[in-house]
C-alpha cells in the first residue's frame, strides 16, 4: 500500500527528515560523530525503500525529475541563494505546496543556524561587505593592471600575441568574480528583506 500522507521533522541543525523514510530510526539517531557528519548523503529518497518500491507519495519518476532539477541549481536558499542539495528539504517544500498550498521557504543549514542564534543580520552584513569588497578590489586590480600594461615599452607584435590575450583573460576572470559577487549581493538584499518581514520576533531578540 502506498504512502498517502508524508510527515516531516526538522532536527537541531535545520535538516529536514521524513518520518516515513524506511531508515528513519537510523537518521534521527546517528551512532557517532562521523556518522552524523555523513548523514547529509543519506537524507535523500534514494536511500528509502519506498522509493525503490515506487509506493511513496511522490512517484519514482517524479522524484528522479526533482533530483535532476536540483542538480541544475533549481532550488536555492531563500535567504542567501546557496544551492539546496538536500533532497528531503525539497520534497518537504513541494509536498506542503501541493497538499496545503503553503509556500515553505527553502533555507540552508547555515542560515538556519544563524536564525536560531539571532545572528542572521550580522552574518548577512558581513557577507554583503565581503562581496562589495570583492567588487572594489577586482575593479582596482583591473585598473592597475591596465595602467601597468599601458606603460610597458614592448614591441607592437608582443601586444598582439601576448599583452592583448593576457588582458582579455584577466578581464574575463574579473568579470566572472564581479558577476558572481553582484548575484550574491542581490540574494542577500532580498534575503534580508524576507527575514525582516517573516522573522520579526527574531529581530526583537537581538
Amino acid at each position: 500500500m502506498g504512502i498517502e500522507e508524508l510527515k516531516f521533522e526538522i532536527d537541531d541543525k535545520g535538516r529536514v527528515i521524513c518520518k516515513n523514510h524506511s531508515n528513519y530510526d537510523h537518521l534521527i539517531r546517528p551512532c557517532d560523530y562521523f556518522q552524523d557528519l555523513y548523514l547529509d548523503a543519506e537524507l535523500t529518497c534514494k536511500t528509502c525503500s519506498h522509493y525503490e518500491n515506487n509506493d511513496c507519495y511522490f512517484s519514482k519518476t517524479r522524484i528522479d525529475e526533482i533530483i535532476k532539477r536540483g542538480l541544475k541549481k533549481a532550488y536555492l536558499c531563500r535567504l542567501c541563494g546557496k544551492k539546496i542539495d538536500r533532497m528531503l528539504s525539497i520534497i518537504h517544500k513541494l509536498y506542503y505546496k501541493e497538499t496545503y498550498d503553503v509556500e515553505m521557504p527553502l533555507i540552508c543549514c547555515d542560515c538556519y543556524e544563524k536564525i536560531k542564534s539571532n545572528e542572521f543580520l550580522s552574518y548577512s552584513k558581513k557577507m554583503t561587505d565581503f562581496y562589495i569588497l570583492n567588487i572594489v578590489i577586482s575593479i582596482f586590480f583591473l585598473c592597475y593592471f591596465a595602467f601597468f600594461l599601458s606603460i610597458l615599452n614592448v614591441q607592437p607584435i608582443f601586444y598582439y600575441i601576448l599583452i592583448i590575450p593576457l588582458f582579455s583573460f584577466v578581464c574575463f576572470i574579473i568579470s566572472v568574480v564581479i558577476r558572481k559577487s553582484i548575484k550574491k549581493l542581490r540574494y542577500f538584499y532580498f534575503g534580508i528583506k524576507y527575514y525582516k518581514k517573516h522573522f520579526p520576533n527574531q529581530e526583537s531578540k537581538v
